[in-house]
């Protein structure tokens, strides 16, 4: 067996795969056979193990290969000898072993099962608490339904009671999710049609599910784990999605007000930081001006318990008067500080908690704050919503961080969950200025300037603040390469506005290489060298079943001026035109030329971010005319010959 049927030109397939919770018994277990079809399938013997020494026993692996004569190798070796840590392709840290003597056309088959770690009980005396703390030991799991791999069967198993529960109190231990009693055990599940998670009479779950595909990554989709068919289990409070939220939505604005509430200190310092501000408006940009320079520990490093000790600073932040008196936290310790700030000096603003856009999508049917992850603030201004970020370093006043912008989750004094408002598109331009010289073999010489803001010049200065400027050029002169045809240059020169909020960041380049091609007396250029149009998968792919992110509406402007070679006039180039698509989108197409050089003006603007997989057929149209409009080139020719 070389390759499978159900699964084309797949480099391994799951013949069968299982995964059991039993808190009953206190283990997690896996159990795999894969078939390896390729090369590349045997990359499917490195095996990822969910360890730690810390939380959990020590794992029991047994593993073995059997290649096809029949001979097995079994996996031999101590678990500690067996297991080391790296880093996965999510740039997780995780334990893994490898699976002994791979070869095309093995079958892999491994178990492993780790004992649940003994929790902490309080209450009781010492003699006590190791066995209540064992026997009550327990773990929620997540089904990930869906690989990379094909898998002709799967089976998962959740028992949830632990033995103390089923043999001793003979019902459930009330769980504290987020400090309230949760008593209600749910699920949500994203699995295919006809296809659910059952619950037997012992109140245990299990799913079995056949031929399911491979997870298929694509360009421009929302969160795999968005998309991924999965079980998720989880306690909550309450059973429905209205009084879940009603309730949690108050407790949460509750909990909230607390942290950013007004002290002496928050208020002398919002008079201080708005001294001299004539308006409402210019207070809050004082204060965001001073909260963004404080120091944002998601792009420096939390102090140590030790450091902390060693600066007299408390062990832990509670409340926005700390983040200012330390004049440092994390992002949201930041926005809180913010709001805090905000409403000393008089200005109407609530905070809005929500779900991350690159990392999740809002799920209202899943009643659990964990899913909101990031805090923004709203600022009421004269009759206007203003939203800012002030936990994102650098981001300008007035704008969020492109994964909080149409982002579900909750706003203080608003009754149901609600979602943030996209960006405009004059927040996010983008803009190559090129200015090329031709020979007469087709290789040009010249400089690009690259202007832009929003969240593409955001990326690359929240990058710069994790590395340096020089790792910046480095990166950005890859990011040209690649906008650039095959066989191109491009070396950055200069770099301005990479510390600033505000304004463009501006890169200039010197570029050149084999543009054009020579056929016979004419030299053949690409009109359009910086297209915006490169989504080749909207051309080429007939179909689509995942939905369509943009992340953001954005306005590309591109200007290409060609210098003509001595003794060479230009005979063909792009003619002006419009491609619309009504409130989605729009091409403009300008040409203007003298005796020694054309300019092309390339602007596509679009404002549409998310698009469902229905309108898929709609946006392909679209993107093909694109994509036959970028295919025009400007043709030169021998100046005699022109006019022929």
């Amino acid at each position: 067996m070389t390759s499978d049927p159900k699964a084309p030109d797949a480099p391994a397939v799951y013949l069968y795969r299982e995964d059991s919770t039993d808190n009953r018994s206190h283990y997690i277990s896996r159990y795999a056979r894969i078939k390896v079809l390729t090369e590349k399938g045997k990359e499917w013997g490195t095996v990822e193990v969910p360890f730690s020494a810390t939380a959990s026993g020590t794992p029991i692996i047994t593993a073995r290969t059997i290649h096809p004569d029949g001979t097995v190798i079994p996996l031999q070796g101590k678990v500690e000898d067996l297991l080391v840590v790296k880093t996965n392709e999510h740039n997780v840290r995780v334990s893994v072993f490898n699976m002994p003597s791979v070869e095309v056309g093995s079958i892999l088959e491994y178990k492993w099962t780790i004992p649940m770690g003994a929790g902490k009980v309080a209450g009781f005396i010492d003699a006590e608490e190791g066995y209540y703390s064992s026997a009550m030991a327990s773990v929620i799991p997540a089904w990930e339904v869906q690989q990379d791999l094909y898998a002709h069967k799967e089976h998962f198993y959740y028992n949830p009671k632990s033995d103390i529960e089923s043999n001793v109190l003979g019902s459930t231990v009330t769980w504290i999710v987020d400090g309230e009693r949760a008593s209600y055990l749910l699920y949500t599940q994203r699995l295919p049609h006809g296809v659910q998670v059952t619950e037997s009479p012992k109140q245990d779950y299990s799913l079995d599910i056949q031929d399911v595909p491979a997870f298929r990554r694509v360009a421009d989709a929302p969160p795999e784990d968005s998309l991924r068919y999965r079980v998720n289990f989880y306690y909550t409070p309450y059973t429905t999605p209205k009084d879940y939220w009603e309730n949690e939505s108050k407790r949460w604005s509750k909990n909230l007000d607390q942290f950013v509430s007004l002290t002496a200190s928050i208020q002398a310092a919002a008079a201080q930081m708005t001294a001299a501000a004539p308006t409402a408006e210019a207070k809050a940009r004082k204060l965001y001006d001073a909260v963004q320079a404080m120091d944002n520990t998601n792009y420096s490093r939390r102090l140590t318990e030790e450091e902390r000790r060693r600066e007299h600073l408390k062990r832990e932040i509670k409340k926005a008067d700390d983040v200012l008196r330390e004049k440092s936290g994390s992002g949201n310790d930041l926005a809180g500080l913010y709001l805090a700030l905000a409403r000393a000096a008089g200005i109407s603003a609530d905070g809005v908690q929500v779900a991350s856009r690159d990392e999740r999508l809002f799920d209202t049917n899943f009643l659990s704050l964990h899913q909101l992850d990031a805090l923004v603030v709203v600022l009421h201004l004269d009759g206007k919503d203003v939203y800012v970020d002030p936990g994102e370093k650098l981001c300008p006043f007035g704008q969020l961080h492109w994964t909080h912008a149409m982002a579900g989750g909750l706003q203080q004094n608003a009754a149901t969950p609600t979602y943030t408002p996209g960006n405009q598109v004059k927040d996010a331009i983008t803009a190559h200025a090129a200015d090329m010289a031709v020979d007469a073999s087709g290789n040009v010489t010249g400089t690009v300037q690259l202007v832009m803001n929003g969240p593409a010049a955001l990326h690359w200065r929240q990058m710069n603040l994790m590395t340096d400027s020089d790792e910046v050029k480095k990166r950005l002169n890859e990011s040209m390469r690649q906008m650039l045809p095959p066989g191109m240059n491009a070396e950055v020169t200069g770099l301005k506005g990479l510390d600033a909020a505000d304004g463009y960041l501006q890169v200039t380049a010197r570029i050149s290489g084999p543009l054009g091609t020579v056929t016979g007396k004419r030299i053949l250029l690409p009109a359009f060298p910086f297209s915006p149009a490169g989504h080749a998968q909207f051309v080429s792919d007939d179909k689509r079943d995942l939905p369509i992110d943009f992340h953001y509406a954005e306005q590309v402007i591109d200007d290409a001026i060609y210098h003509l070679p001595a003794g060479y006039s230009l005979e063909g180039a792009p003619q002006q035109a419009e491609v619309p698509w009504p409130e989605h989108a729009r091409l403009v197409v300008k040409v203007s030329s003298t005796p020694n050089a054309v300019d092309i003006k390339h602007v596509f603007a679009r404002a549409v971010v998310l698009l469902d997989s229905k309108e898929y057929a709609t946006l392909r149209d679209y993107y093909q005319k694109l994509a036959t409009t970028d295919q025009q080139q400007v043709v030169l020719v021998p100046a005699a010959a022109s006019g022929n």
